[in-house]
Formats: C-alpha cells, sequence, structure tokens
C-alpha cells in the first residue's frame, strides 16, 4: 500500500498585519469651544467619511455602514455632548445645533481633516445642513438620512399638534428632573417597548435588527432629560431651508417610504430645492433605515462616492510605510 503524503495548501491572499491596522485606528477625546470633551474614533485610510448621530444616539445605527466603508475610507465617528462616551456639558445652557456643530468641528480638527463627506442620520441631518450653512469649506459632500432641515416637531407623524405634548414634556422635565430619570429607568425595563414600536410604525418588525434597536432605548433611557428637552427645543425652533438652494457640494438624500418621524416628503422637498442632488427613497423602511436596509444604503452610497470621485484610497509611499 503506498500512503498517499498529505499536501497542504497556503492561502495566497495577503493579510494586513495586525501592527499596520490598529496604525489606521485612532480614538480619544477632542476639546469643544468650550472644553466640553467629545470621544471620537477614526478607522481606516481614505477619504474620510464623519458619521453624525441622531437624536439621544450613540454611534450603533451607523454600525452596519461603518463595517462596510472602513475597510477603504477613513471613516471618523463620535458622540455628541452628554451622548454615549462624550462629557456632559458643565453649562447646560450649551445644548444646541450651534453647540453640536462645535463638537462636529473640534473632531475634524483634532484629526486634521481639512473636509469630509457629512453623513447625518435624523437629527444629524439638520445639523449636517448648518453646518454646511457655515463652513462650506470644509464639507466635500452631505449624505442625510432619514432626517429634515429643520422645524422637526411640527411634521412629526404628520401632526402639528405633537409639539404641544413636548411643551408638556419640556416643563414636567425641568420641573422634576430625578422623577424623569425614574421614568426612563421604568421604560427601559418595559417588556413590550419593541411591540409598541412596531404598533406605533416606527419600526418594520420584518426588517429591523433588535439588538440594535435594544441598544438605542438603553442609551436614550441614560441621556439627562434636561439636556434631550433643551435640545429638542433648539431643534424645533431652527432651521436650514433658507440654506438649502445655496447647497453646492454633491448631495445623496436617504428616505424611507414608512418614516413616522421625518415623512417621506420632507426629503422629497430637500431635493427639489438642492441643484443636483440625488435621493434614494427606500420602500418598506422607516426611520431606522440603517439597520433594515443597510445592504442597499452601502451600495447606493458607494455608487455616489464612486461617481463623485469621493472613494479615491490615500495613497502611502512607500517611505512613510518604513
Amino acid at each position: 500500500m503506498v500512503l498517499k503524503k498529505k499536501t497542504t495548501t497556503r492561502k495566497t491572499r495577503s493579510r494586513k498585519p495586525k501592527l499596520s491596522q490598529l496604525k489606521d485606528i485612532k480614538e480619544g477625546f477632542s476639546l469643544s469651544k468650550d472644553k466640553t470633551k467629545i470621544w471620537y474614533k477614526s478607522i481606516g485610510r481614505g477619504t474620510p467619511l464623519v458619521f453624525c448621530n441622531g437624536f439621544g444616539c450613540s454611534t450603533f445605527y451607523f454600525k452596519h455602514i461603518i463595517s462596510y466603508f472602513k475597510k477603504n475610507h477613513q471613516v471618523i465617528l463620535f458622540d455628541w455632548r452628554g451622548h454615549g462616551q462624550s462629557e456632559l456639558p458643565k453649562n447646560l445652557d450649551h445644548v444646541s445645533l450651534e453647540w453640536l456643530m462645535e463638537d462636529l468641528y473640534a473632531v475634524m480638527k483634532k484629526l486634521r481633516i481639512p473636509k469630509a463627506v457629512l453623513i447625518g442620520h435624523s437629527m444629524g441631518a439638520q445639523v449636517l445642513y448648518h453646518f454646511y450653512e457655515q463652513h462650506p469649506d470644509k464639507v466635500s459632500a452631505l449624505i442625510p438620512c432619514f432626517g429634515t432641515f429643520g422645524n422637526p416637531l411640527d411634521t412629526f407623524y404628520n401632526n402639528p399638534q405633537i409639539k404641544h405634548v413636548f411643551d408638556l414634556i419640556y416643563e414636567f422635565n425641568h420641573n422634576f428632573p430625578s422623577l424623569a430619570k425614574k421614568i426612563g429607568h421604568l421604560i427601559k425595563k418595559a417588556p413590550l417597548w419593541y411591540q409598541m414600536g412596531s404598533l406605533l410604525k416606527m419600526v418594520n418588525p420584518g426588517l429591523v435588527d433588535r439588538k440594535i434597536l435594544r441598544e438605542y432605548i438603553d442609551h436614550f433611557t441614560s441621556v439627562d432629560p434636561i439636556l434631550w428637552t433643551k435640545l429638542l427645543k433648539n431643534m424645533q425652533e431652527s432651521s436650514a431651508e433658507d440654506t438649502l438652494n445655496q447647497i453646492a457640494v454633491p448631495t445623496l438624500i436617504i428616505a424611507a417610504e414608512n418614516d413616522t418621524f421625518t415623512p417621506v416628503w420632507l426629503s422629497k422637498k430637500a431635493h427639489h430645492m438642492i441643484r443636483h442632488s440625488e435621493i434614494l427613497v427606500i420602500k418598506k423602511a422607516t426611520h431606522v433605515g440603517l439597520i433594515e436596509q443597510p445592504a442597499l444604503i452601502n451600495l447606493r452610497i458607494e455608487k455616489f462616492l464612486q461617481q463623485k470621485d469621493l472613494s479615491k484610497k490615500k495613497r502611502v509611499s512607500r517611505k512613510k510605510r518604513n
């Protein structure tokens, strides 16, 4: 009997050294204009993509997009003041879209990013419109996702009366902050939060990633109740509508057919006002479409970046590598 010698095949695919991967990751804190510490994380190299979170959110809704683009781009994620790993400002009067723009500016300055593609979800879309108004030279493209340009409570569920309900919540949170926090903890532990979200058409139960939604509930209920009511009030009093027809950078608007928070007609209006903008309306998706249809969104953003010549990876010379 002749025994056949086992042959082993080695994978010829080159793998990036772990040390080199670590060099492409930067994490730390930048100081905003009022010295509030703003947490950030930068991954990869290439065209900078800065992700702006939604109201009461940390970075979880962007997980699938960041995972997709970090291979060939520099992706930057961060937390707004009073959110996630960022510091609560010492002065709670420093809670507004203007101060969020300062947080974004501080992160870009810390990472020495002269220009970036800004991708904003929900409130993040409203921030990036205002940021473009103040710093057009620092923006190479805009990708607002499931967001409006201003006065969000006027169109929430297409019901302008909801803003009056918020007025009551605002007064309650500011007069009884401790009780407001306790109610937040009760909501966090409630077993039927997911069913309520489906009933109110906040999510598509057949598409949504429940784990990320759980992260959102846990995070939102941990945000200081005075901070989030102050911020939402400022959002309601602010609008960047007059800026839309002045936008001169490539813009891709992503909207959802069944978005009850920012109805799809708002995105269509922005598309009509922003010259040469593009729009993607996702069927059956809701306000959290980033985790309902991530593959579709990734492919559409990738196509947009390629067509606008924004997907080139930075070339690193051999001298720098060595």
